[in-house]
């Protein structure tokens, strides 16, 4: 219990006589004031993405020994997309506009869109999910199209506070290129939806699904994650002596890698698709490699759940990155590799990194908006105290043990004890991550007032 910095509780009360120190700031100095941003704008996102993750936990076990018979199955499509819209790209599109006038130095612009952004995009997530457990392609079409809508207004909304920044870090260009990917991601959403009305990509229909799940798990996820990621670090670990010169080869390499996959998949090309996956892996293993350098100049030395969360997720990224060019050059070999590769990118590398920083960035907004202002006038717990730390560790251990179990398993298609042990482990995990996520929002005062302050 530290109230203010320097002087017992109580003392220097008055306006201008205390400042929060760095233990009660989480190690988030570069985050202090949240810049204008509601708290209504990022948290709905943030407790709706955590909930639909626990949801996806629970399905999994059950839904995942589907994916080895048929991956196009309305079950097995309704899950991947539980996961891509409505865990991950759901806490990003809340997080991103906490963070992007953080790492652009300047307000976050377009906001009369704000308020539309959320409600649309829940309810596009919802009647997509729906249309797909159901397999009902109206719901597809008209879920598809409510959700491009809202990335649309949410796209302007980062796109302009990026482009009149004052500043424009390395992380923003990033965000630049992740955000290109996720509207070609959405706009073939819906064009696989209306396919399945219209029937009118004929055999081109067995083209769209592998661009789309590569300009979405690489180019808007990752670009996303590993564009944060060198802010991020940074501000968790205290890092302020690392340079940006290698995350630039990173960036051009992750890009060139990305586009040379995406058009060898369009033209059935296999060495530009090869081309394209050794340029992706040699762009991973450069930032596993920048990331230790971070880490290896982190003022803070002690790492925590969420620094553990993100080194356990890079290890995913580059099993994965190692992976891809093998299982492309084997073929058929292995008929059940892409439900494997998936998984690994998805709940090991994307979602693993989102779960470690969710353990930042909600108590970060909840103590900012609840205990900030008392400060000085009265104790207050430290911010790390809001997240239950033994329950985050067994939710970490539980996540990365379930994969070690999953993966393999998946990966020979070994439908058995095994697959089902690791993904009821994995699922426990996010059921864990979402509880106490959902601890540390309990904290709040839930009026109106307070998600508009």
């Amino acid at each position: 219990m530290m109230p203010m910095a320097g002087g017992p509780p109580g003392a220097g009360a008055r306006a201008g006589a205390f400042r929060i120190t760095d233990q009660q700031a989480g190690g988030l100095p570069g985050m202090m004031g949240r810049r204008g941003v509601p708290l209504g704008i990022p948290l709905p996102f943030l407790v709706t993405g955590i909930c639909l993750a626990a949801l996806a936990g629970f399905l999994l076990p059950f839904v995942l020994p589907e994916a080895l018979i048929n991956r196009g199955q309305p079950h097995v499509l309704a899950l991947v997309h539980t996961v891509t819209l409505g865990w991950l790209t759901m806490t990003i599109l809340g997080a991103s506009q906490q963070l992007t006038p953080v790492i652009a130095v300047t307000p976050l612009r377009l906001k009369a869109l704000t308020p539309v952004v959320y409600p649309l995009y829940l309810a596009g997530v919802l009647v997509l999910l729906s249309g797909f457990w159901f397999f009902l392609p109206g719901l597809l079409v008209l879920g598809g199209s409510l959700v491009i809508v809202a990335v649309l207004c949410y796209v302007a909304i980062l796109a302009t506070t990026l482009l009149q920044a004052s500043k424009r870090p390395l992380t923003s260009f990033y965000l630049f290129a992740a955000l290109l990917y996720l509207g070609l991601v959405v706009a073939l959403g819906l064009t696989a939806a209306l396919n399945f009305v219209y029937g009118f990509l004929g055999l081109g229909a067995l083209l769209v699904l592998p661009i789309h799940v590569t300009l979405g798990l690489a180019g808007w996820l990752t670009n996303m994650l590993v564009g944060v990621s060198y802010t991020l670090v940074r501000l968790f670990a205290l890092v302020h002596d690392h340079n940006d010169h290698l995350g630039w080869v990173v960036l051009g390499l992750l890009n060139l890698g990305i586009i040379g996959l995406a058009l060898g998949l369009l033209g059935s090309e296999i060495w530009l698709t090869l081309l394209g996956a050794v340029l992706l892996t040699l762009s991973v293993w450069l930032f596993g490699w920048d990331y230790w350098r971070m880490l290896r100049r982190r003022r803070r030395r002690p790492l925590d759940v969420t620094q553990y969360h993100s080194s356990a997720a890079l290890i995913w990224l580059l099993i994965a990155a190692i992976a891809l060019p093998i299982l492309i050059a084997m073929g058929g070999a292995l008929p059940a590799w892409p439900v494997a590769f998936v998984l690994c990118l998805l709940v090991g590398w994307t979602g693993q990194s989102i779960v470690g920083y969710l353990y930042k960035i909600v108590p970060f907004l909840v103590w900012h908006s609840r205990y900030g202002p008392l400060v000085g006038h009265q104790k207050v717990p430290l911010m790390r105290e809001l997240v239950h730390e033994r329950l985050a560790w067994i939710s970490f251990w539980l996540l990365n043990g379930g994969l070690v179990l999953l993966l393999p398993a998946t990966l020979l298609a070994w439908d058995g004890l095994l697959m089902r042990l690791g993904a009821a482990l994995v699922g426990a995990s996010l059921v864990g991550a979402a509880a106490n996520v959902l601890g540390v929002v309990r904290h709040l005062e839930w009026k109106l007032s307070t998600l508009r302050s």
